[in-house]
């Protein structure tokens, strides 16, 4: 989360030096989202041939051979740095879950992979911190640098884990020839469900964090550090329901029902966003951040503890890979949705609006896995 966010923070930066414009960000989130659908595809198989451990240790490399290449400055490089991140956060999370599934008793697995999901959080709240910090003593181009070393360092620190845990790697079983789980889930109901559920949740997550700081100063008249400061209250109800959620799943209350609880309460807040222009005091916007944080961003880890319960033994990295293409074309076509629905209204509000109509729809679909017959193992 360290590398995805380096650029997008220190962009005035980079803008000053380089002569790029601010607007390429939007080039820079499209090149990378779309070279995490396509490696999603691979993922799996490329976990089955080499262990999740190695390969996240590859991701750990590509992120840091990505932030040293973008040090350059150079634009053609500064391009290759989104496609060489997409490529590692493609391969993170399905080797990820199939690690944490094979380590992790199953009473457990919910509430552990909530908490490795904080990491998003935290890599994210740091980000925010540390960039600004080292500008004016590293410079954009060595806090790229700083990064890479680390990231790189970290990546050779996993070895120990590797020779324990890839060694004893689950075999993958047979799948008549598919590149990827995707078909797999677009055939099983409860994991067609869920992908639906997850191309709409990540489509307004990405939203929440893309608009949320436009629209206060825009339309709430709020100051760019009043914004600021609720933005990072909405990603502190982000830490709190990725740690939250995945404590309070247990026997009564299932997962499902809670990501149903979390749909629903995640479309109110974003109707509540939208149709609050004028009529709330910054303290109570506040409140209202909070909770659209909890609910938009803190969904993640007890989600992908579903995947795992839904997907045949052997089969975990392949078939979450496959669910991540969905949640990939989420977070592309989220903002484009958003744009043009701001555009033709003339409002930031009504993008809100729309993707509340996108995450009711969603949360439908879980309605419905909750009645998908079981899955033939």
């Amino acid at each position: 989360m360290a590398a995805v966010l380096a650029l997008p923070v220190m962009a005035p930066a980079i803008a000053a030096d380089t002569g790029l414009p601010a607007s390429a960000l939007g080039v820079y989130s499209f090149l990378m989202w779309t070279a995490a659908i396509l490696a999603s595809f691979v993922a799996g198989d490329l976990i089955a041939r080499l262990g999740a451990v190695r390969v996240s240790q590859g991701s750990l490399a590509l992120c840091a051979i990505a932030l040293a290449v973008g040090a350059s400055g150079f634009t053609p490089a500064l391009a290759v740095t989104p496609l060489l991140i997409g490529i590692a956060c493609a391969v993170e999370t399905p080797s990820s879950s199939e690690i944490l599934a094979r380590v992790t008793p199953p009473a457990r697995r919910t509430f552990i992979f909530s908490l490795k999901q904080t990491g998003v959080q935290i890599g994210g709240m740091l980000a925010g911190i540390a960039y600004p910090a080292a500008l004016p003593a590293l410079g954009w181009r060595g806090t790229m640098l700083t990064l890479a070393g680390l990231v790189a360092a970290w990546a050779l620190a996993l070895e120990p884990m590797r020779r324990r845990l890839d060694s004893r790697r689950a075999a993958p079983r047979p799948h008549g020839g598919e590149t990827s789980g995707l078909a797999y889930v677009w055939r099983t109901p409860a994991l067609r469900d869920l992908a639906t559920a997850s191309f709409a949740f990540h489509a307004m997550q990405v939203c929440l964090n893309t608009f949320l700081v436009a629209y206060l100063v825009g339309e709430h008249g709020l100051s760019l550090a009043a914004a600021g400061l609720l933005l990072t209250i909405a990603q502190l109800g982000g830490f709190v329901g990725r740690l939250g959620f995945g404590f309070v799943v247990g026997s009564r209350l299932g997962v499902l029902r809670l990501l149903i609880a979390i749909g629903f309460g995640m479309t109110a807040a974003a109707l509540a966003i939208g149709l609050a222009t004028g009529y709330l005091s910054t303290a109570w916007l506040g409140v209202l951040c909070f909770v659209f944080g909890l609910t938009s961003s803190g969904w993640n880890g007890v989600f992908l503890a579903e995947v795992v319960r839904e997907s045949p033994p052997g089969e975990i990295a392949r078939v979450t890979g496959g669910v991540m293409v969905t949640a990939y074309a989420g977070l592309i076509l989220g903002p484009v949705a958003f744009s043009a629905a701001a555009a033709a209204a003339a409002t930031l509000a009504a993008g809100y609006v729309l993707l509340a109509g996108a995450t009711l729809t969603g949360t439908l679909s879980l309605l419905r896995a909750r009645h998908d017959p079981p899955r033939a193992v």
